[in-house]
């Protein structure tokens, strides 16, 4: 193994070298979740298969008008269906500690416990990013290569969703680079219209991203968003574009513990007597893909 955290190495900086040098700075990082903006399938944890298929149907009919005759029968009106299948994969990350780094650690310092606390975050995580992989892949598209996001593109994508006849309510997941042009856009449009920042009631509910609503439209702020081609490519999309399935372990796994309580992410120590080293690993089960595709569109603009 590599990557160890040691006191001769990449710890030295996490434990105390004066006595009141104790408290550590987490670095800024994004912390965004687009868990409530999927569409969650289920957990097919203990189902005895690692694959959820979810039937389609199109039920866009409507009656036709009756044979003049009265006796011609009618004949029967196609009903088209389909699926969707999502086949969950493993997540995972680990951490490696040295004895020396953590006997000699103190409360408040970096420890395989604060490590551990953060199996559900690193989780978080991955799933936003494997949510913006999924609206990477949505056919439809607005906005200008190689310019600036404006209020124009976030008008065209609530047009492009209004006919396709997307329901609400509707999600903008862009760029940080993408929010702030959108903002300074807004600065010179005149009327009514009013960008709402979320409230601190509306960011406990929404999650870490979430910056408020714009037209009805709820946004958040990701760095997980594609770039191409010197492009940030965002989306807008309506419930049941993006869906997700888990697999959670039905039973605590041989020494490992949920991260936390009821959480796909389940946490394991890992002990090697020689050279002393602890690890922890954290580990979780799921897939996130598109639904329905013509329920979103992406909003490629300039990175």
């Amino acid at each position: 193994m590599a990557q160890e955290i040691t006191l001769t190495g990449s710890g030295a900086h996490t434990r105390s070298a004066e006595i009141y040098n104790k408290l550590l700075h987490e670095l800024l990082m994004d912390p965004t979740s687009l868990r409530a903006v999927a569409t969650n399938l289920g957990d097919i944890g203990g189902s005895g298969s690692a694959t959820l298929t979810t039937g389609t149907v199109d039920f866009d009919l409507a009656m036709a008008a009756a044979n003049a005759d009265e006796v011609t029968a009618a004949d029967n009106t196609a009903v088209t269906v389909g699926s969707v299948s999502l086949t969950v994969a493993h997540q995972i990350i680990s951490f490696g500690m040295s004895d020396l780094h953590s006997i000699v650690a103190s409360p408040g310092q970096l420890d395989l416990q604060a490590l551990a606390a953060k199996m559900a975050q690193a989780y978080e995580l991955r799933f936003t990013d494997l949510v913006c992989a999924a609206t990477d892949t949505i056919t439809a598209n607005v906005g200008t290569s190689g310019a600036d996001m404006t209020v124009d593109d976030f008008y065209a994508a609530t047009a492009t969703l209004q006919q396709a006849l997307v329901g609400g309510p509707w999600t903008a997941v862009l760029a940080p680079v993408q929010v702030t042009d959108l903002r300074t856009s807004l600065r010179s449009e005149g009327g009514a219209m009013q960008f709402m920042p979320g409230t601190a009631e509306q960011l406990a509910l929404k999650g870490p991203g979430y910056q408020g609503n714009l037209l009805g439209v709820d946004i958040f702020s990701s760095d997980s968003i594609t770039t191409s081609g010197g492009n940030r490519i965002g989306a807008m999309f309506g419930p049941g574009c993006v869906a997700y399935v888990e697999a959670s372990a039905r039973a605590a796994m041989p020494g490992s513990i949920a991260a936390p309580s009821q959480s796909p992410v389940y946490a394991e120590f890992v002990r090697a007597g020689d050279p002393g080293i602890s690890r922890v690993v954290g580990h979780a089960f799921c897939a996130v893909g598109l639904l329905e595709n013509a329920r979103g569109v992406n909003i490629t603009t300039d990175a």
